[in-house]
């Protein structure tokens, strides 16, 4: 934290962002839009200042998606049968690196994981559910001056 300190401004990083093997967001430029200005706006909130001149620090993110298996009720006694309900529901992961614009060192990483079920095709629950995990994931980035 202390080291984070010095660092006041940064800039975009041209990285690859795709979301690997999920088309639904590799195709969806607003979801990529909407992350970078949710992003944004929460390093704003956090006291660093966007900048095309020689910037503190990069920011770039990584965005991924998977399966998970949700199994729920309870494990059958011997000769019995279980009452048990298995759901498939997808999963997102947001990861945001700073790096030292001069080094190129890693400063700080955060993640945060969301369910994304009914996300993907509701374009205003994509943008409140990526508002809610770049928010609370940034939220543990300490504040500047």
């Amino acid at each position: 934290e202390e080291r984070l300190a010095a660092y006041r401004t940064y800039a975009w990083e041209a990285v690859d962002t795709s979301v690997p093997g999920d088309p639904r967001l590799d195709n969806n430029p607003f979801f990529h839009e909407y992350v970078r200005g949710a992003i944004d706006r929460h390093l704003v909130i956090r006291g660093f200042a966007p900048t095309v001149v020689r910037p503190d620090v990069y920011v770039h993110y990584h965005a991924s998606t998977r399966q998970k298996l949700d199994i729920t009720g309870e494990r059958p006694r011997a000769e019995e049968h279980a009452e048990r309900t298995v759901q498939v529901y997808d999963e997102g992961t947001v990861i945001i690196d700073l790096t030292d614009a001069r080094t190129g060192a890693l400063v700080w990483r955060g993640a945060a994981d969301a369910a994304l079920a009914g996300v993907v095709n509701d374009q205003a629950r994509m943008e409140s559910t990526i508002e809610r995990v770049v928010g609370r994931l940034l939220a543990r980035l300490p504040r500047r001056a």
